[in-house]
This record gives C-alpha cells, sequence and structure tokens, in this order.
C-alpha cells in the first residue's frame, strides 16, 4: 500500500517494465500487429494473380503467401511483412513481381531437359531454353504501406 493506505503502489523492474510496453502483448506489440494485419491485408488485395497460375503454381498462389510476423531486435519489437512464395526455380517471386524482372534465359532444370508450357492457343510447347522478356513491375507491398496513412 501507498503512504496513508489510499492506494497501490506497483513496482516492476527494468525488465518487466520494458516486456509490458515494448513486448508482443503490450501496447506497443498490439499496435504493431494491427498494422502488420493491415498492410499484409493491403498487399493481398494489391497482389497479382494469374487466371491460369504460373510455373505449376495455382491461381493465387503469390496471395495465399503472404503474411506477418513479429520479431524482436536490439531496437526493440518490428513487423516484417513477406511472402514465401517462390518461382519453381526457387527464386522470390514475391519480389520479383514487386520491382520487375530484366530480360533472361530460362533453361530446364535438368541438362539436357525440356522446357514444356501450354501456349495461349491451347497447344502444348517445348523447347530448350526460352528467352524470356523480363516482368514489368506489379507494387503490391509498398502500396500497402500507404494503408498505414488512415490507421
Amino acid at each position: 500500500m501507498a503512504a496513508g493506505g489510499r492506494g497501490i503502489d506497483i513496482r516492476f523492474n527494468e525488465a518487466e517494465l520494458d516486456d509490458l510496453l515494448h513486448g508482443a502483448d503490450g501496447p506497443v506489440g498490439r499496435r504493431l500487429a494491427r498494422y502488420g494485419e493491415i498492410v499484409t491485408q493491403g498487399a493481398k488485395r494489391r497482389a497479382p494473380v494469374s487466371p491460369r497460375g504460373s510455373g505449376g503454381r495455382p491461381s493465387g498462389y503469390l496471395r495465399s503467401k503472404i503474411g506477418w510476423q513479429m520479431g524482436r531486435d536490439a531496437l526493440g519489437l518490428y513487423v516484417d511483412i513477406a511472402s514465401p512464395a517462390r518461382t519453381p526455380q526457387g527464386e522470390p517471386y514475391g519480389l520479383f513481381m514487386e520491382v520487375g524482372t530484366r530480360p533472361h534465359v530460362i533453361r530446364p532444370k535438368k541438362p539436357g531437359g525440356w522446357l514444356r508450357w501450354v501456349g495461349s492457343d491451347g497447344k502444348v510447347r517445348f523447347a530448350r531454353k526460352v528467352n524470356h522478356p523480363g516482368t514489368s513491375a506489379q507494387p503490391h507491398l509498398r502500396p500497402a504501406l500507404e494503408d498505414l496513412r488512415g490507421a
């Protein structure tokens, strides 16, 4: 009890106070979680979707992988919004869609193998290599950060 018996005296050590204010369940953590959800939903709304899918992936593959995760570093709590979506070759699909790609050559995974795809005319095509023209940027994550202005 506080002096005079009129109140309660609560004391925290530094670690307890820091965790209360800056831990995942504290006010800062709850606000960061809210921001993470706002940006994630905005990125999912804006993420490009190929109606037929791409690279053997189903339609909406990139969108389905976007999420957020809270972490802590030397400066405190942070929220990481990311997409672990990968191309069939293991490259970062979300990054490629966000910033685009330069023209590049696509080759089969196995030496001496063939690439196979269905053309827009419905015919199956085969090739040993394809000169891809590149992909224009389709930003979905950076514009989603603007959604925080109203939050």
